[in-house]
């Protein structure tokens, strides 16, 4: 297979890249950092060097290539570069690039893989998801997502929207142990919450399975799925954040509600942004991540499991944190 990755550079793309290689697949990757490129190189993949607003190097990445696994996003960057400029203008860019590219000669037409999120869910109280269920993003990054994939459905392009948990892993920022042993553990609510999981590795594989062997979509060239990538437990916050602790040390997590009221968060968290976009600077913390590490649901599995007969490796939260934290 032949595979063009953007966010090639990120927590799960160069993961993702050392695996698509290793298994033999010719890696294409976009990078928009220079000093991260060399880190992408000697994963053995070939670099384009651009970002997600340059069309010439989106239109060089997905010539030729058999998938595309797209990956860049994210939640917020610095200054203004919103999550709605990251992850919906970006890959609308994109989507219009593939849209071009359908239309013109004969010749290999990728299909797509998006890298999507949970929270176009919002908070549904600890209920069952399953891959069919009404979306309902509350919060800015949950909303471009959202955006995001119905730009490239709206592409007519083969389309698989992976709509992926908290991802954890070793040197995967959700995971924290770093933290804790820093006694520097601090997250927003009372983490009573229920949040659904999935280890880096198996985000990988999982990716790759997608783009491997693709997915029925109804028999439509130009129709698109949705995949859930999650793993098979789904804990409390602070029962993931004590198993964290339990194999890591440090201190525990600890948790904003019991010393500051909910009300004098949010306005702490829109103040520290406003700032930091006028500053040009990334914010610490959003009414976003207070949202998110808030909100509580389960992803159900079915179609990763049943219909592309995927096994975790990890699929129990707690093999996954020991091996994932090294102890103090």
């Amino acid at each position: 297979m032949r595979a063009f990755v953007t966010g090639a550079s990120g927590q799960i793309g160069l993961p993702l890249v050392r695996e698509l290689v290793g298994q033999g697949h010719t890696v294409r990757a976009l990078v928009r950092s220079a000093e991260k490129e060399e880190a992408v190189r000697s994963a053995g993949a070939e670099i384009i060097a651009g970002s997600m607003a340059d069309r010439a190097a989106l239109e060089r990445g997905i010539s030729g290539v058999d998938a595309v696994i797209h990956l860049a996003g994210g939640a917020r960057g610095a200054g203004r570069e919103t999550a709605d400029v990251i992850n919906r203008q970006a890959t609308e860019l994109l989507a219009d690039v593939l849209r071009a590219q359908r239309a013109g000669p004969v010749g290999p037409k990728p299909n797509v893989v998006f890298a999507s999120s949970a929270t176009v869910y919002g908070d549904r109280s600890g209920l069952w998801v399953p891959e069919d269920f009404p979306t309902n993003a509350q919060t800015a990054y949950g909303k471009s997502k959202l955006a995001a994939e119905q730009a490239l459905t709206a592409a007519g392009v083969p389309l698989v929207i992976a709509r992926i948990a908290a991802v954890y892993g070793r040197g995967i920022r959700f995971t924290g142990d770093d933290r804790l042993k820093a006694g520097r553990g601090w997250l927003p609510g009372e983490g009573k919450n229920l949040i659904p999981l999935v280890h880096v590795d198996d985000c990988v594989a999982a990716l790759i399975r997608i783009a491997e062997r693709g997915f029925s979509t109804g028999g439509s060239e130009a129709s698109s799925a949705v995949v859930h990538i999650a793993g098979k437990s789904t804990p409390l916050l602070r029962e993931f954040y004590a198993e964290v602790h339990k194999q890591g040390g440090g201190t525990p997590m600890r948790f904003w509600s019991t010393w500051v009221p909910s009300v004098f968060q949010f306005r702490a968290a829109k103040e520290n942004e406003r700032l930091a976009t006028l500053f040009g600077r990334k914010p610490r913390f959003t009414e976003d991540n207070l949202r998110i590490y808030t909100s509580s649901l389960r992803l159900r599995t079915d179609a990763l499991e049943k219909q592309l007969g995927f096994t975790w490796k990890y699929a129990d939260h707690k093999d996954g944190v020991a091996a994932s934290v090294s102890p103090n």
